[in-house]
């Protein structure tokens, strides 16, 4: 998660943001020319006593006249207010700190204005929804993050739902998600204008330092992925299924392609006794994971999901797909699975006695 934006200090501590983009050589250029632009206009605005100083109105008159979006303008005055370059009342005057921000290393000015970006845009009019557990600075990114999903993924996810085995969650489609307008103007507004990407045929494509940061910054999200799985477990453990289920649907509302959350999902609707419902989670949670994983599977979840989906087959009584899923388990992991030999053999006793009239 970003930290609260800094006060710019040439004497500031530079942290892993910092760190990061100078190792990487990256430095918004275009935002920091667009900002040092706005500097020289405040000046002669405030030089010049007969112009009328409203914000909104020269707000709108520098972005007419540059070709930028009125919201981004207001973005970057913001900025100035924040870091006590701009006086923040009807003077709009700018104080003796704008010649720090002119002069200021260039990799320290880029991770501030990229901290204050993301974290000011106005997510929250666009990206509302219920019960979100993550929070709204952790948002961002993964909506930044959707943008890289392949659209094979996409299509197969359509026709799931169009089946009536997946449901849409809150906020559509990931197709859907990209080219919806809020998402295009926040894009055009911030991502492209930090270089970080592009819109293209209604869709925001990341460029290779853009994924790098979106990368970077998702961090401490998976993070906080994990930290909310394993709650989602631990009250699975202590019997509190309709807990469980709440988490992992709330992750799914803000990221539908999480796996692990639909394991759990699975798992209770087996515990409810919906068994068809439990092996449509599996299953799905399996297709996911294995076109995301890019053939770096983590050993315990891959036995996990398909040690689930196979009991899921057990108690829907269709015992040569649940014996056939639990021998390539066998053969396919090397070391011992509990209760997998019981299940096996007991499946095998079952289909070779034959039924009574």
């Amino acid at each position: 998660m970003l930290n609260k934006v800094q006060v710019l200090d040439v004497s500031a501590k530079r942290d892993g943001l910092y760190n990061f983009l100078k190792e990487n050589n990256y430095i918004s250029h275009i935002v920091i020319d667009d900002l040092i632009m706005l500097l020289d206009i405040i000046d002669e605005i405030s030089k010049n006593k007969s112009i009328v100083k409203n914000e909104k109105l020269i707000i709108d008159l520098v972005a007419k006249h540059f070709k930028r979006s009125s919201a981004y303008i207001k973005l970057l005055l913001d900025f100035l207010k924040i870091q006590g370059i701009l006086n923040d009342g009807e003077d709009f005057n700018l104080t003796p700190k704008e010649l720090l921000i002119r002069n200021i290393d260039r990799y320290y000015l880029t991770a501030e204005i990229i901290r204050f970006l993301l974290l000011n845009v106005d997510w929250n009019t666009y990206l509302k929804s219920k019960d979100i557990y993550l929070s709204l600075e952790s948002r961002m990114y993964i909506f930044a993050l959707l943008s890289q999903t392949t659209k094979k993924l996409i299509e197969e996810t359509d026709t799931l739902r169009e089946n009536g085995i997946y449901k849409i969650s809150y906020f559509g489609s990931i197709n859907k998600l990209n080219s919806s307008l809020a998402f295009k103007r926040i894009s055009e507004e911030v991502f492209e204008r930090l270089n970080l990407g592009s819109v293209e045929n209604e869709s925001f494509i990341p460029n290779d330092i853009g994924r790098r940061i979106f990368e970077y910054l998702a961090k401490d999200l998976l993070e906080q992925y994990d930290k909310l799985l394993d709650e989602c477990w631990d009250y699975y453990d202590k019997g509190n299924f309709e807990q469980a289920f709440d988490i992992a649907k709330s992750i799914i509302k803000v990221l539908s392609f999480v796996p692990e959350a639909y394991n759990v999902l699975g798992c209770v609707y087996i515990k409810m006794g919906d068994i068809e419902r439990a092996r449509d989670m599996f299953n799905f949670a399996i297709d996911v994971y294995e076109k995301t994983s890019l053939g770096d599977f983590e050993v315990d979840f891959y036995i996990s999901l398909y040690y689930n989906l196979g009991l899921s087959y057990y108690y829907m009584n269709e015992y040569f797909r649940a014996l056939s899923i639990f021998k390539s388990l066998k053969k396919t992991i090397p070391y011992e699975i509990d209760n997998l030999d019981e299940l096996i053999e007991g499946i095998k006793h079952m289909t070779i006695v034959g039924p009574i009239n």
